[in-house]
């Protein structure tokens, strides 16, 4: 209960509801958010399956996420999973012996458990807690309600994007898969290419007229752009693995600079309408998508000078400005992109490659950029930390505090990211001392 009037009473805040004006909402739901906070983690709550510790699992995600606590989403992930299974909320004779109202609540929440599931296993890196082949429960019904029917269909299209999502995981990340026949890799990266390309252009004919908040509906759209394209950088990136080589292709390139763009175009509106505070939209739409576009903007940076590049970096890096005092996660990002863009403009800048980025190459064919890197089969450690050392040390920088970030964990990001998996983001959540 009091998770469900905290998340009312924020809402109300948001939207500055008339209330707000009567009752001291800001004392209420703190008082709610404490009891919720100390409930959530429970054991009856963790180890007890039903539908209203489901829910309560659900909230305390959202409120994880809000906060960047990745560890603590996927704690909580894990044992809402385990209570759907335990319920058979998975299957669909369990709907069948339920009143439609009934199961079609239920029905919405196991969705959007497995929906946080799939996205949040490719994002973080880690193995899903459900099954492909374990699930025959239908999707939600959609409203002929035309207020209703246009966030209706957002929400089928969010369980397919997460079902593309965790096919790109296990399909192309997972530790088995990554040793998979280089041609199988090749068509399943095309395979996937095309259904996400058909979801994306089935996402935009959805008709919102006489849709309910449409100014709302209208700025989610961007959040979908931004999670669109950096799945699509994750795919492709899954690509460039063949043969213990690694190729940063003109489709993965693409797609980080789109993704990139698409965030540039989002957060402006967002601030205007007002709707989301930074910290909300930092953690909802940003840590919903990945770190992976702004990795692979940076090693076409460093590996064809090109000023464009940084450019769309700084940018990016521009807005962190805004989220980096809202978590500790959020200033080691700012300090981790800092670092990134301070050694991009070194190159860049000198119009010499540095010393020890041999390894990278771009190549050009037909007009269209693709990177290549050595073979990491033979040298695991491309990025050294002498050479994010060399790069800090020099005065290219306009920001002070570029410093505090240690080159040894920044080299660590990159050598891991181009062994295969996404971004981890959990290291956020950590001291920079014990990078």
């Amino acid at each position: 209960m009091h998770g469900v009037l905290f998340f009312l009473m924020k809402e109300m805040i948001s939207f500055k509801d008339p209330l707000c004006q009567k009752f001291d909402l800001a004392t209420y739901i703190d008082r709610c958010e404490q009891i919720f906070v100390a409930a959530v983690e429970t054991y009856e709550v963790l180890a007890v399956p039903s539908f209203e510790n489901i829910l309560a699992l659900v909230m305390g995600m959202i409120k994880a996420q809000g906060e960047s606590k990745p560890y603590l989403y996927w704690k909580l992930v894990s044992a809402a999973v385990t209570h759907c299974q335990s319920l058979n909320y998975h299957r669909e004779s369990t709907y069948r012996r339920m009143p439609p109202h009934e199961s079609e609540r239920i029905r919405r929440l196991f969705w959007t458990v497995y929906t946080f599931d799939k996205n949040m296993s490719l994002v973080l890196g880690r193995v899903s807690f459900m099954q492909f082949l374990d699930i025959d429960a239908q999707r939600p019904k959609i409203s002929s309600d035309p207020t209703l029917r246009a966030w209706d269909e957002s929400f089928i299209m969010g369980i397919r994007l997460a079902e593309v999502q965790g096919r790109i995981f296990v399909d192309l990340y997972s530790p088995v898969t990554m040793t998979r026949d280089i041609s199988a890799r090749e068509q399943l990266v095309r395979d996937l290419a095309l259904a996400m390309e058909k979801w994306y252009l089935e996402l935009k004919q959805i008709n919102a007229e006489g849709v309910n908040s449409p100014g709302i509906y209208s700025l989610s759209r961007g959040n979908w752009d931004i999670m669109f394209y950096s799945t699509q950088t994750l795919l492709f990136h899954a690509s460039s693995a063949l043969g213990g080589k690694i190729q940063i292709s003109a489709q993965c390139f693409a797609a980080a600079q789109s993704s990139l763009r698409a965030h540039l175009d989002v957060f402006p509106r967002y601030q205007e309408a007002q709707l989301l505070s930074t910290a909300d939209y930092c953690n909802w739409i940003l840590l919903s998508s990945s770190f992976v576009p702004f990795i692979v903007t940076f090693l076409h940076a460093i590996a064809t000078k090109d000023k464009n590049s940084i450019t769309l970096l700084e940018r990016v890096f521009d807005t962190l400005q805004a989220f980096r005092t809202t978590s500790r996660g959020y200033e080691n990002l700012y300090l981790i992109c800092s670092t990134f863009i301070q050694v991009a403009k070194k190159p860049v800048s000198s119009q010499q490659r540095l010393p020890s980025i041999g390894g990278i190459y771009a190549t050009q064919h037909q007009l269209q950029d693709s990177l290549r890197v050595s073979d990491m089969a033979q040298k695991p450690t491309l990025f050294e930390p002498e050479f994010f050392q060399d790069a800090l040390s020099a005065d290219f920088s306009t920001h002070e505090d570029v410093g505090l970030l240690d080159p040894a964990y920044t080299a660590d990001i990159l050598n891991d990211w181009l062994n295969g998996p996404p971004f981890p983001w959990e290291r956020l959540d950590m001291e920079p001392e014990n990078f």
